[in-house]
Formats: C-alpha cells, sequence, structure tokens
C-alpha cells in the first residue's frame, strides 16, 4: 500500500472516531432542530451501550410519533329490543358500532435515518433518527391514493357486481378494513404535514351500507342441541337477518364439549363450537371457536358455557358471513 495513503486512512479513521466518540456534547443531543429544523423534518434520540442499540431505539423512539391504536370497526350486535304494537312483536335492532383497540402498532417508516451518532465520557452511545416531512408526505399521499381505490372499487363490486347479497356484505366488510386502515395513514400525514386528505367514503357510510346487506339476507338455523336453535335464531335477528325457515341458506352449528373437570376446588368445561353457512346444499364458510369456563358450583358450567356462546355469537356469526368465498 501506498505509504501516504495509509497514513491519510489512520488520520480520516482518528477524525471520524474524535466526531463520534467522547469530547464536547454535540447539539444535536439538547436540540435536534438546531442542524435538522422542525419546519423539515421529525427527529429522535436514542442511547444504550452499544451502537447499533442506540440507533435502534433512536428509530423506535422517532416512530412513536406515529404510534396509533390501530381501530378496527367491529360490529357489536348485542343491543336489541322486541317490541309490541297492535298484538305483533317485532324485534327493534340497535346495532351499534364499537370501536375497539385490536393492536398496537408501532409505524416504523421508510425514509427515516439514523444520522448521528456520539459516544460520551461515560461510554453512553448516543443516536439521531430523522425523517423527512416532505418525502414522508408523498408516500402517506400515495398509500392514500391506493387505500381510496381499495375502498371504491369494493363498493362498486358490492353494488353492481356481486352475484348475491353476502358476496357484497364480504366486499363491504374488506371495503371497511381498508377504510380504517386510510385513516390511520391520514392521521400519519397530518403529523408530517400541515395538510389532510378527505376520502370519498367514511367509516359510517360503510358501516351503514354494512347493515343494509345484512337486512337483505335471510337464513333458515339448524343445529345438534335444541337450545342452540334458539340462540341461532336470536344471533341472526340482533344482525338483522331475517329467519326464513324455507330458505335455502342454512346457518348450523355444532358444539362438541369434553366432560366436566374438576380441578383445585373449580368446574371445567372445554370444548369447541363450530359454525358453517351453507346455500343450495353447499357449505360456502366455515369456522369453529373455543369454549372454556370454570365455575365453583357444578350445576353453574353449563350455564356459563351458554351465557359465554351467547354473548359472542352475534359477532362469530358477522366473522362467519365476512368469510364466506362465493
Amino acid at each position: 500500500m501506498n505509504p501516504h495513503l495509509f497514513i491519510s486512512s489512520i488520520l480520516i479513521s482518528l477524525l471520524l472516531n474524535a466526531c463520534s466518540s467522547s469530547g464536547q456534547q454535540p447539539q444535536w443531543l439538547d436540540k435536534p432542530s438546531a442542524e435538522y429544523p422542525q419546519s423539515q423534518y421529525l427527529s429522535a434520540t436514542g442511547q444504550a451501550d452499544k451502537r447499533e442499540t442506540a440507533g435502534d431505539r433512536a428509530l423506535a423512539n422517532l416512530a412513536k410519533i406515529f404510534e396509533v391504536a390501530i381501530k378496527e370497526q367491529s360490529m357489536d350486535f348485542s343491543s336489541s329490543e322486541s317490541v309490541s304494537s297492535h298484538g305483533l312483536t317485532e324485534s327493534r335492532n340497535e346495532q351499534r358500532v364499537a370501536r375497539h383497540v385490536s393492536t398496537e402498532a408501532r409505524q416504523v417508516l421508510e425514509g427515516t435515518k439514523v444520522v448521528e451518532y456520539w459516544q460520551g465520557d461515560a461510554g453512553q452511545v448516543h443516536a439521531l433518527a430523522v425523517l423527512n416531512k416532505s418525502d414522508a408526505s408523498r408516500r402517506f399521499n400515495q398509500d392514500i391514493a391506493n387505500a381510496d381505490r381499495r375502498v371504491a372499487q369494493l363498493v362498486s363490486y358490492a353494488s353492481h357486481e356481486a352475484p348475491n347479497a353476502i358476496s357484497a356484505l364480504t366486499a363491504l366488510n374488506q371495503a371497511r378494513a381498508s377504510q380504517s386502515e386510510r385513516d390511520n395513514l391520514n392521521r400519519s400525514l397530518s403529523i408530517v404535514s400541515t395538510s389532510s386528505n378527505q376520502g370519498k367514503y367514511s367509516t359510517e357510510q360503510l358501516e351503514e351500507l354494512i347493515r343494509q346487506a345484512l337486512a337483505t339476507l335471510q337464513f333458515a338455523v339448524q343445529a345438534d342441541k335444541e337450545t342452540l336453535v334458539t340462540e341461532l335464531q336470536s344471533a341472526i335477528g340482533n344482525l338483522g337477518i331475517q329467519y326464513q325457515p324455507q330458505s335455502s341458506t342454512v346457518l348450523s352449528a355444532v358444539m362438541d364439549t369434553e366432560p366436566v373437570e374438576q380441578k383445585q376446588g373449580w368446574y371445567w368445561l372445554r370444548g369447541s363450537y363450530e359454525l358453517s353457512l351453507s346455500t343450495g346444499g353447499t357449505v360456502i364458510a366455515k369456522k369453529r371457536w373455543p369454549i372454556k369456563v370454570s365455575a365453583t358450583d357444578k350445576g353453574m358450567v353449563q350455564q356459563r358455557a351458554k351465557d359465554s356462546i351467547n354473548s359472542q355469537l352475534p359477532n362469530h356469526v358477522f366473522e362467519l358471513l365476512s368469510s364466506a368465498k362465493i
């Protein structure tokens, strides 16, 4: 190796080490905006014993700015009442939309970079991560546009092309999921931009379309236990689906349970129940859910199992319908 090149490489290495290790504390450690203006960048710092870990923590801390609770829209069909009018009993469906947090999503964003490192006298390594706001804004707007196209295509399919009401319902439920993702993207956009991006549809509009699709369905029901037949009728009623014993679309339920076991003073009942949907004799959807209940009184275990199933059955029926393949 050329001795001059060798000496130069050593000098460069020493200079880099001096900049990234002990010495005067850099300004960005307390005030990142001094070097990366807030008008152009989002920034966050992290520290650890190791350089790589410090960088990872800086990235994670920056991602926390975008940390949102992804709220999947879950139709809550547990509220309904019966009213009498002129001797007739009518089921009044008071469907509500329950927004519940299904997952905490940390969005580690494309384009985020660790741009600075510094090691203090105590040996701790500090790192600075930044995100260019204009670049992120372009990416969010593009993702939002893609989501809007998906929602519009699914709604159009449900309205004009779906061969039956169940296919339309499945498409509308997918549209609602895409709209939920779009809403989160729009919230993230507002962090890096002063503007927001309003779409053609809202989650509330899609939920209303789903309710309308449910109201067009007519089901017969069957089960291996007579009590389950009654519960299925109640569940579809809460969904707004019409009970029609002669319908060619049949909702079926089968429950399998093990013998009640006693362990440490508690009685346990375990098993599962399966829902299936068929039309014209062909099964188009099938799902199974576990049963696990306990009570200190053996006589209460069966009742608790029944209560557990009943409380979840409308939403489980909706899950089944949304997964139908036609």
